[in-house]
Order: C-alpha cells, then sequence, then structure tokens
C-alpha cells in the first residue's frame, strides 16, 4: 500500500523561506495496486480505507465485486487491458451501494447480467467505460443521486447500454459516450430533474435515447434535458433486445416536461424524434432546434393519446406527423400510434428478428485515461476529467 500526500510546504530549513499555501491535504490517500498488494480486484476493495485508489494493473479479472466502502476509485491502468470478465456465468461485474464511489479506465464484459451498476447511493461517477456483450445493461446507476457517465462507451446489451432509473431529482449529466449495439442506447426509467444527456453518439442501437415510463411506481417519467447529441441510425434489426419499439432516434415513451435541443438526428427507419404513450400520456415537452433528415415514417412525431403543451419549435425536418407539428400538436397522430402497436403486435407473436448478445461486435479499443496515476477526484454530478 502506497501512502500519496499533498505537500503543504517545507518549514525548519535553515537559509530558506518558502512561500505560503492553502493548499490542504485533501491528495492525501491510500493507493492500492492490484495484484502487486492485493490478488484480486474484490481483496483490493476490500483492504481500502474511505477515499482511497484501488489501481488495477493489466489483465482480465475472472471474478464479480461488491463495494461497500464509501467514497473509492475503482481504476485500471489502461481502459482496453483492464479487463472484468463474466465468462457468460457472472451476474454482474462491480456493483456500488456506497456514496461518492468511482469506477474508471476499465472494460467489463460477459455477465449475465450488468457490467458496472451503482444502486441506492449519493454520489456516483463513471469514467473512461467499457461496456460490451452484457445479458441486460452496461452502465446503470438506480434510485441514485448526484452523478455522471462520461468518456464511456456501451454495446451489445438487450435492456440499454447507459441506465439512469427510478429517482428525481436525479441530479446527473451523461455526456460523451458512446453507445450501439443495445437495445437502447440510453434508457431513463422515471428518472429525470437536472437530468442532462449531451454530447454523445447514439448508433445503431434499436432505438437511441428513450425517457420513459414504463409502469405505475414512479410515474412519470419527467424534466430531462437531452442536447447537442448525433443520433443516427437506431434500426439495427441484429442488435439484442427485449422491447418492442424499433428505428426511432430519441422516443419520448410516455415522458412529461422533457426539452429535447440542438440534436443532430438521422436516418431512422420509422422516427426522428418523438413522443408517445406509454402508461400515461407525452405532456409538456419541448422538441426545438433540431435538425432532423432521414427518417422513414416522420421526422418528428407525435402520438395519441397525446397530453397538453407538447411544442415543437424551430427544427430543421421535412416530414412530420401530424403533418403541420410546429403550428399545432395537441392531439397527435393516430398513425403514429399505429407503427407501435404494430411493433407491440409483432413482439407478442415472437415474429422479431433480435440479435444475441452473446454474439454482439466486439468493440475497437476506446481512448484511455491519458493519467491512469492522478489523484482521485470525486465521484458526483460536477466534477469530470474533460479538460
Amino acid at each position: 500500500m502506497l501512502r500519496t500526500a499533498a505537500v503543504a510546504g517545507f518549514a525548519g530549513v535553515a537559509g530558506c523561506t518558502m512561500p505560503s499555501t492553502t493548499q490542504d491535504d485533501a491528495d492525501d490517500f491510500d493507493t492500492v495496486r492490484v495484484p502487486d498488494d492485493q490478488p484480486t480486484v474484490q481483496d483490493g476493495v476490500d483492504a481500502a480505507g474511505a477515499g482511497d485508489l484501488v489501481l488495477v494493473e493489466p489483465g482480465t479479472y475472472e471474478e464479480t465485486v461488491d463495494v461497500t466502502t464509501p467514497g473509492l476509485t475503482i481504476r485500471g491502468i489502461d481502459r482496453n487491458d483492464v479487463v472484468l470478465d463474466g465468462a457468460f456465468e457472472r451476474a454482474y461485474g462491480i456493483h456500488v451501494e456506497a456514496d461518492g464511489v468511482a469506477l474508471e479506465n476499465m472494460t467489463a464484459r460477459h455477465y449475465t447480467g450488468t457490467a458496472f451498476y451503482w444502486t441506492d447511493v449519493e454520489g456516483f461517477r463513471g469514467s473512461y467505460l467499457t461496456a460490451y456483450n452484457d445479458g441486460t445493461y452496461g452502465i446503470y446507476a438506480y434510485r441514485s443521486r448526484d452523478g455522471r457517465f462520461e468518456h464511456s462507451y456501451a454495446s451489445g446489451h438487450p435492456d440499454a447500454g447507459f441506465y439512469l432509473g427510478r429517482n428525481h431529482p436525479f441530479d446527473a449529466v451523461v455526456s460523451n459516450v458512446v453507445a450501439e449495439y443495445n437495445d437502447m442506447g440510453y434508457s431513463g426509467t422515471s428518472a429525470g430533474g437536472n437530468l442532462t444527456i449531451r454530447d454523445s453518439t447514439w448508433r445503431h442501437n434499436r432505438v437511441g435515447i428513450v425517457p420513459n415510463t414504463l409502469d405505475e411506481r414512479d410515474s412519470p417519467q419527467r424534466s430531462a434535458h437531452v442536447v447537442g447529441n448525433e443520433v443516427y441510425e437506431n434500426d439495427e434489426l441484429d442488435a439484442p433486445s427485449i422491447y418492442a419499439p424499433f428505428g426511432a432516434g430519441i422516443l419520448v415513451w410516455g415522458g412529461r416536461e422533457n426539452l429535447i435541443e440542438d440534436n443532430e438526428v438521422r436516418d431512422h427507419e420509422h422516427f426522428g424524434i418523438v413522443a408517445q404513450h406509454n402508461v400515461v400520456e407525452p405532456a409538456g415537452n419541448a422538441v426545438r432546434g433540431n435538425d432532423v433528415s432521414g427518417s422513414g415514417t416522420a421526422d418528428l412525431a407525435l402520438g395519441t393519446p397525446a397530453g397538453d403543451d407538447n411544442r415543437f419549435v424551430d427544427n430543421e425536418f421535412s416530414s412530420s406527423l401530424p403533418e403541420n407539428i410546429e403550428r399545432d400538436a395537441s392531439d397527435g397522430d393516430e398513425r403514429v400510434t399505429e407503427v407501435f402497436e404494430r411493433q407491440e403486435r409483432r413482439a407478442e407473436r415472437g415474429d422479431v428478428p433480435v440479435g444475441d448478445w452473446r454474439e454482439a461486435p466486439i468493440p475497437d479499443d476506446r481512448p484511455t485515461m491519458a493519467d491512469p496515476e492522478a489523484p482521485p477526484r470525486p465521484a458526483d454530478r460536477s466534477t469530470s476529467w474533460e479538460e
């Protein structure tokens, strides 16, 4: 174990006067190295104390990891060469049940459930993570608050690559991520309130970005901000799937009071940006300033029944349902709902081609952290490795 401490200054050096400093010892932490100090990631986590850094050397680690110590940072030396492997039999990679834990710079694959996830925590962050070919979710936070997913990648999941679920306000950011070959790139079930999905790429999923209400519990989803994303070709038949919707870039699926703005959305089999009833009517959503093109059914769409005050303003688009959606979207359009109903009937019959998550494409290497030996940073919404 290596003790690392910030130096506040020197005293008692003859003939030498040092300038004063206001730096405190916030960088005071232990580094537990795996496998040098502890043989497994779980052993490293168990040996670490609050605020410590667990630093993992390159290798394949066939294990699951449970984290109950607050304030830890668990970081790989190389994102692509530090691999947690579920061998298609373990349920999850790393499960965090402690506040303020950051997971950084590593890969998890081949778990039957979820690669990286936080539940019931205050403060979380996932940076420079890769999750691929897992049985449910990639990178996930549930009933948690004050967190961030950034510079991360998720592919080959039959639910969502990135998931935030069941809290309001969530106080979270998803930024600079890539999701592909999932059922949904992003799913936010009953999640919103100071929640932003921004500056990311969502492609080759069955559906791209999906704020949603799935049931009466914690209903309705509301108040997410989707801004500055590139969303394209989310109609991938070979992606694994457990839900019926298909062929849409941004789907507000029973959501309310969401702001969808300044996104580039193109080339979808059915819809570019669409709001559709699911459990509750979509209401109070604002869709503005987006560039939407190449949609097979409609670039902008609102299904029935629709709630009040859905607004489509200042978008670049070629087609819409209802046809004059920026003048009057009050009633929605039955033709939109018919698309979703057909998809649901096909799914019930089992007449939907889907891929096997175990056989989804293996991703290329992703950018790794510039300085994996750097001191830990807080795990919260406002802290990022962005320069």
